[in-house]
């Protein structure tokens, strides 16, 4: 029975994506993204934590390579921070899909890196982009997360 309340409890978190806003860019938005532990924004984020995350989205068009890249934004201000250079090279984190990546393939792109931020009990936007070869985004959307100490 326990494993049963255990399930039912814990099922919501790895099938329902969260909901995610748009960017500036007006880039398309993944089709759905699972953050790990959390079912609605704003996300809890422990610094020294991970951050961990799933997004599937539809090429767009045709690119050799994807170029991640995570920002921070407390309000319009942007919080420095670069995602580490091994993860910026998002074909290296791909589950499903393959670069080169052809226009209309499914891509699932994960993402798992050290949650850092200068300071906790504030909310913040969190901005992730995959860009192709020319620069041009592929995706992007943003998502609140509340930061707490480790």
């Amino acid at each position: 029975m326990l494993k049963v309340l255990l399930i039912a409890v814990y099922l919501p978190s790895l099938i329902y994506g969260i909901a995610v806003r748009p960017c500036a860019n007006n880039a398309p938005v993944p089709q759905e993204v699972r953050v790990v532990g959390c079912t609605a924004e704003p996300c809890t984020v422990q610094i020294g934590g991970l951050v961990d995350m799933d997004l599937d989205f539809v090429a767009p068009r045709a690119t050799n390579g994807m170029r991640a890249t995570l920002d921070i934004f407390l309000g319009t201000f942007r919080v420095p921070y670069d995602l580490p250079v091994e993860q910026q090279n998002a074909c290296n984190f791909l589950e499903a899909g393959s670069c080169p990546v052809t226009p209309g393939e499914f891509v699932n792109y994960h993402l798992s890196t050290p949650a850092a931020a200068p300071f906790a009990g504030i909310t913040v936007d969190l901005q992730l982009q995959l860009a192709d070869d020319n620069g041009q985004a592929l995706i992007c959307f943003r998502s609140s997360a509340r930061i707490v100490s480790g």
